[in-house]
């Protein structure tokens, strides 16, 4: 591995997890049981509504290549990492995570009932939606930050899960009335938990990893990456934790309105009705 130090091969092993087909890995580069996962995803037949396979997930640092470029064939992702520091070197690392999120596809937040009523604040404000405004759309960039950045020798907390949650969006034309509309959402397939970062360099380090369908682990584990992305910044956030999504506020006022303006009085029909 490029002359740098790694550990032997005898800890290296993979076995399958029960009838399902998912494996779990050990030893080192684990990172390829979480690249095989997004590839059998994308592999797989579709049904007819089905936009693409779709990943959030959260690591302390990614850069590797490999994962980076798998995450623009996708048809939405969103990686959650910790804030890094401001020294050259670090603004180096976050310009490669910018043209990931130039090239990849990002997450549309109104997939998913738990965000689809965030909206990205306005001068620190929440976003007030009125009767005409039309609420959703917002795409988020594929990588974000959490939390607080290190800025002297002081420890602070830190993002320091390692999961993947894989599932598929999917496009539907009616909404839950039965009304014609553009409807996304998301079906959550199996998570991905392991010690490796989302790095090259945790290719040579001993790690684990595996894959689960477990349906408790798959609905609690979104429920907190969703969590993470409600929360999440930009690359270049700020030093403390500022989420850039916030609840919707809606103007009542207007709401009540326009509601006015289309009330009719029956005398008011045609009388062919």
């Amino acid at each position: 591995m490029g002359g740098q130090h790694s550990f032997s091969g005898e800890f290296d092993g993979e076995f399958a997890l029960g009838p399902d087909g998912l494996h779990a890995y050990t030893g080192r580069d684990v990172l390829r049981g979480l690249i095989s996962g997004i590839d059998e995803a994308l592999a797989a037949p579709r049904r007819s509504r089905d936009v693409g396979p779709c990943l959030i997930g959260c690591a302390p640092w990614m850069d590797d290549p490999e994962l980076t470029g798998k995450l623009k064939q996708l048809a939405g992702a969103c990686i959650v990492i910790t804030k890094q520091r401001r020294a050259t070197r670090d603004l180096e690392k976050l310009n490669e995570l910018h043209q990931v999120n130039a090239e990849a596809p990002g997450l549309p937040i109104d997939a998913f009932s738990a965000l689809c009523q965030l909206a990205p604040h306005v001068d620190g404000e929440p976003a007030v939606v009125g009767p005409y405004d039309r609420v959703g759309d917002v795409v988020l960039p594929t990588v974000r930050t959490l939390g607080f950045r290190q800025k002297d020798r002081r420890l602070v907390p830190l993002m320091h899960a390692k999961l993947a949650l894989l599932g598929m969006l999917w496009w539907h034309d009616e909404d839950a009335l039965g009304h014609v509309a553009d409807v996304v959402g998301f079906r959550a397939h199996r998570l991905w938990v392991s010690s490796a970062n989302f790095t090259s360099s945790s290719r040579r380090s001993l790690e684990h990893g595996f894959w689960t369908a477990d349906p408790e682990l798959v609905e609690g584990y979104q429920d907190f990456l969703l969590k993470l992305v409600a929360a999440s910044e930009g690359l270049d956030g700020e030093d403390e934790p500022r989420p850039q999504l916030l609840p919707l506020e809606y103007d009542d006022t207007a709401m009540a309105e326009a509601m006015s303006e289309m009330t009719w009085d029956a005398s008011d029909e045609d009388e062919d009705y």
